[in-house]
């Protein structure tokens, strides 16, 4: 049989907002600094032991032995990019997963594959975004690199799991104990970081695993039942993105917060960090929410 399944690692790496390069550079240009890109990018993934699984429009799909050798080529990468300056400068995002992949031939399936391609969605231009696969294999060197950087619901999956950013930046100048934070790091500050709601006299702690957190009408969806007319059965969500427990509001009268000292913020339909303290307000303002003002803090 041809397929085979091993450990390996994906890496995606994609030519960030090419359609606005398209539009200012015409189709002839656009195209010729994309297929430059893209051979810069190849080149590197075979100097780093990879082979090139697939070439998909702006991006390559690459498979690495270790998870090593593929932050090295994703780092070369990114350094190379960022040489290049004037109309030759192009900003590349690159998503890497690590784990079990069925090789078919040439091509590679499974879940590691769809890993790497949702982290790559993630990441922004000129980053590098790793899933804990990726990071719980590499040596102390790249492992020292790694910072957090969300959690998410890869697929669907119950619970979430921690993304991490390769500071590819600092690579060639050594480590720096002021911009670098060991994962071990990372986990006890996530653990430390906790959202505390008091609704008259129920007070909740609210970690980062444990979000999204559902504040509603309906008792069966909301982790924090307000029983108003006002408020909606889903109203708002509070999740934890990029180090911060962020508000986004699903509701039909929207969400007022409030710090102290500042005036209300209105939300419809949007998202806003909460940050230091303050109040929460479903469907109405502050000041005639009574019994149903909700209190933050961090």
């Amino acid at each position: 049989m041809s397929q085979q399944s091993r450990d390996l690692a994906i890496m995606f790496a994609d030519v960030s907002n090419s359609s606005a390069l398209y539009k200012r550079l015409g189709n002839l240009g656009a195209k010729q600094l994309v297929d430059n890109t893209l051979d810069i990018m190849t080149r590197l993934t075979v100097e780093y032991a990879g082979t090139v699984v697939k070439t998909i429009g702006d991006e390559i799909m690459a498979r690495f032995d270790t998870a090593c050798d593929a932050c090295r080529a994703a780092t070369a990468i990114q350094q190379r990019c960022a040489l290049r300056s004037g109309n030759e400068a192009l900003a590349v995002r690159i998503g890497i997963a690590y784990g079990p992949t069925l090789l078919d031939k040439e091509d590679t399936f499974g879940d590691t594959v769809n890993d790497a391609a949702f982290v790559t969605h993630i990441a922004r231009a000129n980053q590098i975004v790793l899933t804990e696969g990726v990071v719980s294999s590499l040596d102390d060197d790249l492992h020292s690199q790694c910072q957090t950087f969300d959690q998410v619901n890869i697929k669907g999956e119950v619970g979430h799991t921690t993304i991490y950013r390769l500071q590819w930046e600092g690579a060639t100048h050594g480590h720096s104990a002021t911009r670098m934070m060991s994962v071990d790091a990372i986990s006890q500050r996530l653990d430390g970081m906790k959202l505390t709601l008091i609704l008259g006299g129920r007070e909740i702690t609210i970690a980062p695993y444990q979000t999204p957190f559902v504040v509603g009408r309906d008792a069966l969806k909301a982790d924090l039942q307000i029983d108003s007319g006002l408020a909606s059965r889903d109203h708002c969500h509070i999740v934890f993105r990029r180090g911060k427990y962020v508000l986004v509001d699903h509701s039909t009268n929207g969400t007022y917060v409030q710090s102290p000292g500042q005036a209300e913020i209105y939300l419809r339909r949007e998202a806003l960090p909460l940050l230091g303290s303050g109040t929460i307000s479903l469907g109405q303002p502050p000041q005639k929410a009574d019994n149903w003002l909700i209190h933050f803090s961090l």
